[in-house]
C-alpha cells in the first residue's frame, strides 16, 4: 500500500516575472515525491479557491514583488473560513528578513529567502506537514 503524496499548491502572482525560481522549487518538490499544482494567481481569493478545489496539504506562495504582508494577512483568515486551517502556509521569494516575524504573526508557518540551497523547502515540508 502506497503512502499518500503531500500535495502542494505553488502559487505565484501573474504579474511576477520570476518563473524560473518558482519552477525550480516546483521541481525540487516533485523530486522529493510531492504532487505539485503550479498556479498563477491574481487575487488571494484565487489562491484560496484553488487550495480548496485541489485539497492541498501546503499552500506555498512565491513572490518577488511587494505585497507579501498584505497577502499573508488576508490569506490565512480566508483559508480558515474554508476549513483549510490544517494546510501549512509558506512563503518564499524576495521577502526582507525584517518581515519574517510579522509574516509568522499572520499565521505563515515559514518564510524562505530567495537563493536557498536545493532541498531546503522540500525538507521543511517533509519534516512539518501534518504538524499544523
Amino acid at each position: 500500500m502506497s503512502e499518500k503524496k503531500v500535495k502542494v499548491l505553488l502559487a505565484k502572482k501573474k504579474i511576477d516575472v520570476h518563473g524560473r525560481g518558482s519552477k525550480l522549487i516546483a521541481r525540487e518538490l516533485r523530486d522529493a515525491g510531492m504532487e505539485v499544482v503550479y498556479f498563477r494567481f491574481g487575487t488571494v481569493d484565487d489562491i484560496v479557491n484553488a487550495a480548496v478545489e485541489e485539497d492541498v496539504d501546503v499552500v506555498a506562495v512565491s513572490i518577488m514583488t511587494s505585497g507579501h504582508l498584505h497577502i499573508a494577512e488576508t490569506l490565512i483568515p480566508k483559508l480558515k473560513e474554508k476549513d483549510m486551517s490544517d494546510s501549512m502556509v509558506i512563503f518564499g521569494g524576495t521577502i526582507p528578513p525584517a518581515d519574517f516575524d510579522q509574516m509568522h504573526s499572520h499565521g505563515v508557518h515559514r518564510t524562505f529567502e530567495a537563493g536557498l540551497p536545493g532541498g531546503t523547502v522540500a525538507g521543511f515540508i517533509n519534516e512539518n506537514v501534518g504538524k499544523v
